[in-house]
């Protein structure tokens, strides 16, 4: 009968090479999906699907709607992005991320920072303060925690290109709204600005602060494929002055 035979030039160890692999594959199908893991990474992918398909979401995304004043006041660039961001949070957002980059200042760090096209601070300013105006002008500051940080610091000293390099030793994070008190400063750090010496804050400190600022229970625990457990935070304490002073 037609087709029971092997084509010319297949053998049956072919067969049998290619009849394992179907079962590897099928094996790791039925793995993938009774792991809890890949059921969540579903609830993902239909939320990115409802984001491209909403017309809500396609307005929220549209700067347009925006009088030319409010853009304005925003400025460029990141004052554009910060305008998005309270437009997709004013839509129901509960996480925004603003990034800006060019700060990675290892050369001219005067120039760059103050007149660099565009000027690194002047940017940040306007778009900064625009945005904390404008939140609380819409009744929405207390709801919506703003946190504005980099990665690390930069070495106290200047380097010999005239920038400064990456720094672990102390940073500074401003955060306002959701909760925080502003207006204040917590920590100190020596006269170069070398080492804390008053009430530091470690990372382990923000990242516990900033879930329970969220609403997120920083004492989670999560799981890897192989069982091992990770913590969402190991350790740190609520820095507490944060909403008391």
């Amino acid at each position: 009968m037609r087709d029971l035979d092997f084509p010319i030039g297949f053998t049956e160890e072919r067969m049998r090479s290619r009849q394992a692999m179907v079962e590897k594959l099928d094996s790791f199908q039925r793995a993938l999906e009774s792991n809890p893991q890949a059921k969540d990474r579903d609830s993902f992918f239909e939320a990115a699907y409802r984001l491209v398909t909403s017309p809500k979401a396609k307005e929220a995304f549209d700067l347009q709607r925006e009088t030319q004043a409010t853009r304005q006041r925003y400025g460029s660039k990141i004052g554009q992005s910060c305008l998005l961001a309270r437009r997709l949070v004013e839509a129901g957002a509960k996480f925004v991320t603003v990034v800006d980059t060019g700060w990675d200042t290892h050369q001219q760090i005067a120039y760059n920072l103050t007149y660099g096209f565009p000027g690194k601070l002047p940017g940040l300013d306007t778009a900064l303060s625009a945005l904390l105006e404008d939140l609380e002008e819409r009744g929405m500051l207390e709801r919506t925690l703003v946190v504005a940080m980099g990665e690390f610091g930069r070495t106290p000293k200047i380097n010999p290109g005239g920038g400064r390099d990456h720094w672990p030793g102390a940073n500074s994070i401003c955060l306002a709204g959701g909760g925080v008190l502003g207006g204040q400063v917590i920590g100190k750090t020596d006269a170069m600005g070398e080492l804390p010496v008053d009430a530091p804050v470690t990372p382990e400190d923000f990242s516990r602060t900033l879930y329970t600022l969220l609403g997120v229970d920083p004492d989670q625990t999560f799981k890897t494929a192989d069982g091992r457990p990770i913590k969402l935070v190991d350790g740190g304490r609520f820095v507490r002055e944060l909403v008391t002073g």
